[in-house]
């Protein structure tokens, strides 16, 4: 509505500015074909200048808007110059026009000179000096309203499109937490419930009691995969480093994977409890997806002013066969986390097999964030 209030003041306030003129030279013309024939000249020249706010002349090139300029400004003075003094009043728009398609000193200096034009025409020709110099100041008046109401327009342009821009990068940025979000979660769950399907296929002929007991344990798994897919949906979650190492300890318990946990830290703020937690989760995956995996070590210590969690694991073939080195976007996923509350991660895969992932988050810098990894 702005946008459009003030464009229609621009087109009202140069056609107003040319009927006046009209008006002007119609009382004091010496027949009706003297008025048809300079309105003919006349209306094509306002009707360029009403357009002009709103042509995108400032992707012009400078030699482009200063011929623009000379084109109306000849135009004008043509007219004035065949039509008297009567057509005066264009000269309005004229010093809008300046201001509009010239640029720093050389639009406000062609401006003044195009209002001052009036007074010293008057003196050249011996006429009254008084009603140009107000002919002047209203000139120069609308001429200043011109450019207020351009500007205007293109603020209000400029602002909806900085809004769109907006939306549509909150937009994008939603997706993403929401694809990371479902990568960290079902990532997981769905290789925690593969490997456990496997387990009880081959426990079922020997062990079903066992096998039952491991499918009690899929159902948790996935009941709680399905609880934080709809956390996720809803816009939050919140994870526990010791509920998520717990639960991982519990399957890789049942795989056959040694585990040893060492954690030390007290209580952690929300943001950094969810992106060590996720951290936790994402490095199990990564193990239990590209390497044979046998033992795996997770320790937390707290060191002053930073959390630190080093999780390692065997069984990775090699350095090309390195979960960093995947094609999945886990660790990148976990970094961009990290980021955010202003820590970092860093991978490593030794010569022996084992792949290290170590992740540092700075606690004061969490602290004073206030946002969630999530």
């Amino acid at each position: 509505m702005a946008l459009q209030i003030a464009r229609s003041l621009i087109v009202a306030l140069v056609l107003t500015h040319g009927v006046l003129v009209l008006a002007d030279v119609a009382q004091r013309a010496h027949g009706t074909g003297e008025v048809i024939a300079y309105g003919l000249c006349a209306i094509p020249l306002l009707g360029f200048q009403a357009v002009l706010p709103f042509l995108s002349y400032q992707q012009w090139k400078s030699v482009c808007r200063v011929s623009a300029f000379f084109f109306v400004a000849g135009a004008t003075y043509l007219v004035v110059a065949f039509g008297g003094a009567n057509w005066n009043g264009l000269a309005g728009p004229l010093a809008g026009s300046a201001l509009l398609l010239l640029t720093g000193i050389r639009a406000w200096s062609v401006f003044v000179l195009v209002v001052a034009v009036l007074p010293v025409r008057a003196m050249a020709h011996e006429s009254p000096l008084l009603p140009s110099i107000g002919l002047a100041l209203a000139s120069g008046l609308g001429g200043l309203l011109v450019l207020g109401l351009a500007r205007l327009t293109h603020l209000v342009s400029e602002a909806w499109a900085s809004r769109a821009e907006a939306a549509r990068r909150a937009v994008v940025s939603e997706r993403l937490r929401f694809s990371m979000d479902l990568h960290d979660l079902l990532g997981f769950s769905l290789s925690s419930i593969a490997l456990k399907s496997e387990l009880i296929y081959r426990l079922v002929p020997s062990r079903p009691d066992q096998a039952r007991k491991e499918i009690d344990e899929i159902l948790d798994i996935s009941r709680q995969a399905l609880s934080d897919v709809r956390l996720v949906a809803r816009g939050y979650r919140g994870m526990s480093l010791e509920s998520e190492t717990s639960s991982v300890q519990s399957v890789l318990d049942s795989l056959g994977v040694v585990v040893h946990v060492d954690i030390r830290c007290g209580s952690l703020p929300p943001a950094v409890d969810t992106v060590l937690a996720t951290a936790v989760r994402e490095g199990v995956t990564n193990a239990l997806k590209h390497a044979h995996v046998r033992h795996v070590t997770i320790r937390v210590v707290d060191e002053r002013e930073k959390v630190r969690l080093v999780m390692a694991n065997d069984g990775v073939a090699g350095p090309a066969a390195g979960p960093h080195c995947s094609d999945g976007s886990g660790l990148t996923n976990l970094a961009s986390r990290f980021d955010v509350i202003g820590g970092h991660i860093d991978t490593e895969v030794r010569d022996d097999g084992w792949f290290r992932l170590v992740c540092e988050v700075p606690l004061a810098i969490s602290l004073g964030s206030g946002r969630p990894a999530s």
